[in-house]
C-alpha cells in the first residue's frame, strides 16, 4: 500500500504492514487476581461506571462524573484472550458497618430511560456505601479469595467543595527497627473547614502481608515495625479528611531492607521537562509525506528547540488515517490495531515496529523522551473485533453501514458498551437494541466495555507491549476521563514495572484530582488554563486569569506532588495565534502569543509546545481544509489551523526566526533557572504598572542543588504596543536572567503611575522602574511586602492575655501565644502605610487566605490638633481611650481591612497577610486614607475574631466556654482586648484596668517619640 493519507483502506481491515511481532502478545501482569489498593470514598460516592461519556445521545445532558468500579487484576496479559467464565469470579461483602444495608451491583443503570446492557458475567462489581465506616469486599477468584478494603467517610454537606490534600514521606529508623511515615495534610486554600478537624486515615494494602492493625497511628504520623512487613515490601496508603471531604490517596512503599519508595510521584525527568506535541501526519509539511524517516530526521529540530519529550498523536493503524478525507483529518484516534504501526507511516521495505523503534532510538540518542498516545476509551468502528460482533449489516446513506442484527455468539459481542435501546436517524434504524455507545456517542468510535475482563486484558497487554517490548517513555491517555479509575491503576502498575520512570499524562476534561491517585503524573488543564489563555488572546480576559487558573489547582484538590500541563493550545483547541489574529484586539498579536506562552513556562506546571506554534503556523501554515466542496467545519474548518501541515517552508513565506528563537531562549531559561520549575512555590509580589503586565514570584529556597537564584520575580508583558514600564521594590535585582541585561530605567522618564496591582507593599524606602519587552526574570532576596520603619515598639515580654488572667476558650483552635504581641511596627512604602503585628505564634485553624484566623488586629489613630472624634473603641472591644481619636483600622482575617471614622463610617479599604519569614500579620492601607502618621498618636491592640458577633469581636466572660474567653468578671465591663502595646513603664494590666463603673481607659503612643 502506498504511503499517503489520501489512500483508502478496506473496511474491517487491520493490516499493519509487514511486522516481526508475533500475533499474540503474552506477558505477566499482576501477581494475582487481587482487585488492588484500598479505596477511600464518602457515603453515597458511587464506584460505578456510567454507560455514557460526555454528551448523551438524544439529550443535552453532559456526564463527566468519575467512572469507576472494582475489577480483578490479571496475572497474564494476552493480545486476544478468550472470555472468562461467569463462575471464575464471585464478589461478596465480608464486613460492613452495622448501619449499612448496601449491596454490590453489576452494570448498574444510571439513566432510567437508557439502562446499561448487562453482559451477565458479574466479574467487575460496583458499589455505593450507605453508612460511614470500613467495608471489606471479598473476591473469590481462580487463585483463591482476596479481600479489598473500602473506607467510607460520612456523606459530605451538599455545598462541600475544595477537598484537602495529603503528601506522604517516610524514613527508616534502624535503632527502633521501624518506619516513620509522615503525612503532610493541608486544607485546600479557601476551604470552609478547620485545621482542628483535619485527620489522616492510614490503611495497609490488602495485597501485602502488613495489616492495618500493625500500623501504629499518632495523629499525622504512622509507625510501622519492620517485623510487621513479613519479609516483603508493603504499601501504606493515606487520605486526609477535613470533616467534610476526603483527599486523593497517597502511597508509600516500605522495603524490608529499609528502603522507602513513593510510587505516586512523577518521573524525575519531567520535573524540568518541556513537552512538544506533534500532529503526526502533518509533520512533513505535505499531505501523505510523513513517515518515521521524516520524523526521525525531525528529532534534530526538536533538540534544537531544547524540548525534553515529544508526544506523537496516534501511530497505530486507524480508520481516519486511512481515509481520503476524514472528519477531523488523519488524527488516528479511531484505532484498528492496538499492537501495530500504521502502514502509511512505515518507510518502504521497513518492518513497522522497527521503523517506530528507529524513531524512538533517534529521540533517545538526543535525550528526548517519547510519549505514546494511548486510546483506551474506544476504538474505530472498522476494528475487526467490532466488525465480528455484527451479524447482518447493509449499506447506509452516510459513512457507515447500518446494522440489522448483532452476533450475540461472537466472543467480541460483549467487548463493547451497550444500552437497552436502538439507535435511529432520519433514515431509519442505525443499530438494533442493545446498541453500542461511543465517544460522545459518536457512531464511528464505539466505547469499550470495561466490565469485560477480556477487554481489560487486551488493552493492558497493549500497555505492556508499548511500555516494555517497544520501550516508549510515557503514555498520553486519550479521553482518560471516559475510562474507569481502577483500569488506570492497573496500567500504572504495569508500565512502572517495565520502567520506573514511565510518565502517565491524562486527558481529563474538566480536570479531576482523582486521576492523581496512583494513576497519572501530569494532567490536562484545558477548561481553566487553556481557556484563560484563549480569553487573553481574544482580548476578553486578564493576564491575572492565568495566575488564578494555576492557584485554583490546589483548591480542586490536586496534591503538590502532581503536575499539570500549561498548554496554550493542542490539536483539539484553536490555535492561540488564530484567536489573537481573528479577534483583532491587539496591535501585535504575535507578541501576545509569545507572552501568553512564556507565562506558562514561568508559572508552576509543565511547559508545553504544540507543533508549529513556535513557527507562527497560524500565519504561515497550510490548514487541512481542502477548500470549496469540503464541508468540514470542526478541527479542519476553513481558516482553522489546529491540525495544519507543518510550515517548514510555505509559498515562499519566511517564518520569523526571532519568533522561533524566542521559544528556544525561553526554554533555555527554564532549564537554567530552577525557580521556574514546577516544584518551586508561587508567591505574590508587589508591583505597579499602567501596562498589561503580570508579575509573580517563584520561590525555590527549599530545594537542593539549585541552578539559578533561590527566589525570582517574573514579569510578563502582555501588551502589544511596546515595552512595559513596571515599578518593583528596589531590593529586586534589575539584571534580567532572560536577556542578561540590566532593565532599570529612569523612573522620571514616563514612569508608571496608578494604584498598586499586586498585594501589599514591598521591601525598601524607594522603588525601581524596569522596562520589559515580553518576559523578564529578576532575583530577589524576599517577597515580603515590608516598607521602611517609622516607629517600632517591643511588646510586654510577660506571657498572658489582657490583664494577665484571661483564660483560653476550650476549643483547640486557639494556640498558646497566638495573641501575645512581641512587637509592633509602623512602616511606609511607596503610597501605603503598613502595620506589622508580630505574635509569639500564628496558626491558621480556619484556613483563611490571609494566613491568620483568630486574631482581629486594630489600630486607633489620633490627630493631636484635630477637633472631634470619639473616646470609645469599636463596638465589642469594650474599652475607651484617654483622648478622642479620629480614625481606626480594622484587619479582619477573612481579608476585609477597613479604614473607618471614629463612628464606624468606612472611608477606605486595604489588605492583610501573614509574612512568610515570621509570625507577623502585615496590614496595609493607602497613605491618603490616614493623616501623616509621623505626627500622630496611635493605639495598636488585638482582639479575637468572631464572625458570629455583630462587631466580629470575641467576648470575655467570667468562665471560659467552648468559643469564649474566661477570667473576666460576671458583668458587662470586661475589656475584650487580649493584648496591646503600651507606653514605656505601663503594663498591659494597668492599661486595661477597669472598675465597677467605668471601662478600661487606654493611653496613646506618640509615633514621633
Amino acid at each position: 500500500m502506498s504511503k499517503n493519507d489520501d489512500s483508502v483502506r478496506p473496511s474491517g481491515s487491520t493490516a499493519s504492514g509487514t511486522t516481526s511481532r508475533v500475533d499474540t502478545h503474552t506477558a505477566f501482569g499482576a501477581d494475582s487476581y487481587h482487585p488492588g489498593q484500598p479505596r477511600v470514598v464518602t457515603v453515597g460516592e458511587a464506584l460505578v461506571d456510567p454507560a455514557f461519556v460526555g454528551r448523551i445521545y438524544g439529550s443535552d445532558r453532559d456526564n463527566y462524573a468519575n467512572r469507576d468500579h472494582l475489577g480483578p487484576r490479571l496475572p497474564v496479559l494476552r493480545e486476544d484472550p478468550d472470555g472468562y467464565d461467569p463462575a471464575d469470579f464471585e464478589w461478596s461483602i465480608a464486613e460492613r458497618p452495622e448501619e449499612s444495608d448496601a449491596e454490590l451491583s453489576f452494570s448498574t443503570p444510571t439513566i432510567d430511560e437508557q439502562p446499561r446492557y448487562d453482559h451477565g458475567q458479574d466479574h467487575v462489581t460496583e458499589f455505593v456505601p450507605d453508612a460511614p465506616g470500613t467495608y471489606v469486599l471479598e473476591l473469590d477468584a481462580p487463585d483463591g479469595t482476596h479481600e479489598q478494603t473500602v473506607h467510607a467517610f460520612p456523606e459530605p454537606p451538599a455545598d462541600a467543595e475544595r477537598q484537602p490534600r495529603v503528601t506522604l514521606d517516610a524514613t527508616y529508623d534502624p535503632a527502633a527497627a521501624e518506619f516513620v511515615v509522615e503525612a503532610d495534610a493541608e486544607l485546600a486554600p479557601g476551604a470552609d473547614a478547620s485545621t482542628a478537624a483535619l485527620e489522616v486515615l492510614f490503611l495497609a494494602d490488602d495485597r501485602d502481608a502488613l495489616a492495618t492493625e500493625d500500623v501504629q497511628i499518632d495523629g499525622l504520623t504512622a509507625r510501622v515495625p519492620e517485623s510487621a512487613l513479613g519479609g516483603e515490601s508493603a504499601r501504606v496508603h493515606a487520605a486526609a479528611y477535613d470533616g467534610r471531604l476526603a483527599s486523593v490517596v497517597d502511597t508509600v512503599e516500605l522495603s524490608p531492607e529499609g528502603d522507602v519508595d513513593l510510587p505516586n510521584r512523577p518521573p524525575e525527568w519531567i520535573e524540568d521537562g518541556v513537552v512538544y506535541e506533534i500532529f503526526t501526519r502533518s509533520f512533513a509539511g505535505e499531505r501523505g509525506e510523513t513517515d518515521f524517516d521524516v520524523l526521525a530526521d525531525g528529532v534534530e529540530y526538536l533538540d534544537y528547540l531544547g524540548v525534553d519529550a515529544v508526544w506523537l498523536t496516534p501511530i497505530v493503524p486507524s480508520a481516519s488515517a486511512a481515509k481520503e478525507i476524514s472528519g477531523g483529518g488523519p488524527h488516528g484516534y479511531d484505532t484498528l490495531d492496538y499492537f501495530g504501526v500504521a502502514p502509511d507511516l512505515v518507510p518502504d521495505g521497513q518492518d513497522p515496529i522497527e521503523a517506530y523503534r528507529s524513531f524512538v532510538e533517534a529521540c533517545h540518542d538526543r535525550d528526548i523522551k517519547v510519549v505514546f498516545d494511548f486510546v483506551a476509551n474506544h476504538c474505530g468502528r472498522d476494528h475487526e473485533f467490532f466488525q465480528e460482533s455484527i451479524d447482518e449489516q447493509r449499506d447506509g446513506l452516510a459513512d457507515w453501514p447500518r446494522v440489522d442484527a448483532w452476533d450475540a455468539d461472537s466472543k467480541y459481542y460483549d467487548w463493547f458498551d451497550r444500552v437497552h435501546e436502538a439507535r435511529y436517524d432520519g433514515d431509519g434504524l442505525v443499530e438494533p437494541e442493545p446498541r453500542v455507545t461511543g465517544f460522545f456517542d459518536l457512531l464511528d468510535m464505539p466505547n469499550f466495555n470495561f466490565d469485560n475482563l477480556a477487554v481489560r486484558e487486551h488493552l493492558l497487554a497493549a500497555a505492556d507491549f508499548w511500555s516494555g517490548e517497544v520501550g516508549v517513555d510515557g503514555f498520553r491517555c486519550d479521553i482518560a476521563w471516559g475510562v474507569p479509575h481502577d483500569f488506570w491503576k492497573d496500567v500504572r502498575e504495569i508500565v512502572r514495572s517495565n520502567d520506573g520512570e514511565f510518565l502517565m499524562l491524562d486527558e481529563s476534561i474538566p480536570h479531576d484530582a482523582g486521576f492523581a491517585e496512583n494513576e497519572f503524573d501530569v494532567h490536562f488543564d484545558t477548561v481553566e488554563y487553556t481557556g484563560a489563555a484563549h480569553d487573553i488572546a481574544r482580548g476578553e480576559g486578564s493576564a491575572f486569569d492565568l495566575l488564578d487558573a494555576v492557584e485554583a489547582r490546589a483548591e480542586k484538590g490536586f496534591p503538590d506532588h502532581t503536575l499539570l500541563l500549561n498548554a496554550t493550545e493542542n490539536h483539539d483547541e484553536a490555535r492561540l495565534l488564530n484567536e489573537a489574529l481573528h479577534a483583532d484586539a491587539h496591535d501585535d498579536p504575535e507578541h501576545v502569543q509569545r507572552a501568553i506562552w512564556a507565562a506558562g513556562v514561568a508559572l508552576p506546571g509543565v511547559p508545553f509546545v504544540y507543533s508549529g506554534q513556535e513557527r507562527q503556523i497560524s500565519k504561515y501554515g497550510e490548514g487541512r481544509h481542502r477548500g470549496e466542496g469540503d464541508d468540514r467545519d470542526a478541527d479542519v474548518r476553513p481558516g482553522g489551523k489546529q491540525r495544519a501541515l507543518m510550515n517548514w517552508a510555505n509559498q515562499g513565506d519566511t517564518v520569523p526566526e526571532d519568533h522561533v528563537q524566542f521559544y528556544r531562549d525561553v526554554i533555555d531559561l527554564y532549564h537554567d533557572v530552577d525557580a521556574l520549575g514546577p516544584n518551586a512555590d508561587l508567591e505574590d509580589v508587589w508591583f505597579r504598572s499602567d501596562d498589561h503586565v503580570l508579575a509573580f514570584g517563584r520561590d525555590a529556597s527549599d530545594l537542593a542543588n539549585l541552578s539559578g537564584p533561590e527566589r525570582a520575580v517574573v514579569v510578563v508583558n502582555f501588551g502589544s504596543d511596546g515595552p512595559a514600564r513596571v515599578e518593583l521594590p528596589s531590593i529586586v535585582d534589575t539584571t534580567d536572567r532572560f536577556s542578561g541585561k540590566d532593565l532599570a530605567v529612569d523612573a522620571a522618564d514616563g514612569a508608571a503611575s496608578g494604584g498598586a496591582t499586586g498585594d501589599g507593599a514591598a521591601t525598601s524606602d524607594d522603588l525601581t522602574t524596569v522596562e520589559v519587552d515580553t518576559i523578564a526574570v529578576f532575583e530577589t532576596p524576599t517577597f515580603d511586602a515590608v516598607g521602611d520603619p517609622i516607629a517600632t515598639w517591643t511588646g510586654d515580654s510577660a506571657p498572658g492575655l489582657g490583664p494577665g488572667h484571661y483564660e483560653f476558650p476550650l476549643a483547640d483552635d486557639f494556640a498558646p501565644g497566638s495573641f501575645d504581641l512581641t512587637s509592633f511596627e509602623v512602616r511606609k512604602f511607596a503610597e501605603s502605610y503598613q502595620f506589622v503585628f508580630e505574635f509569639d505564634t500564628i496558626e491558621n485553624p480556619w484556613n483563611r487566605e490571609t494566613g491568620f484566623s483568630v486574631q482581629l488586629p486594630q489600630v486607633y489613630v489620633r490627630e493631636p490638633d484635630a477637633d472631634g472624634g470619639s473616646v470609645y473603641a469599636q463596638a465589642g472591644v469594650n474599652a475607651s481611650f484617654e483622648a478622642e481619636y479620629q480614625h481606626r483600622v480594622l484587619a479582619r482575617p477573612m481579608g476585609g481591612v477597613t479604614v473607618e471614622s471614629a463612628y464606624g463610617d468606612v472611608r477606605a479599604t486595604g489588605g492583610a497577610e501573614v509574612l512568610s519569614d515570621r509570625d507577623a500579620v502585615l496590614v496595609w492601607v493607602d497613605t491618603d486614607a490616614l493623616p501623616d502618621l509621623e505626627d500622630a498618636e496611635i493605639v495598636p491592640l488585638v482582639t479575637a475574631f468572631d464572625e458570629t458577633q455583630h462587631a466580629h469581636v470575641r467576648q470575655v466572660e467570667a468562665d471560659a466556654g467552648q468559643w469564649t474567653f474566661g477570667g473576666g468578671r460576671d458583668d458587662d465591663l470586661n475589656p475584650n482586648v487580649l493584648d496591646l502595646v503600651t507606653p514605656t513603664g505601663l503594663s498591659r494590666a494597668e492599661a486595661l484596668a477597669y472598675d465597677d463603673e467605668a471601662l478600661a481607659t487606654i493611653p496613646f503612643l506618640d509615633v514621633s517619640e
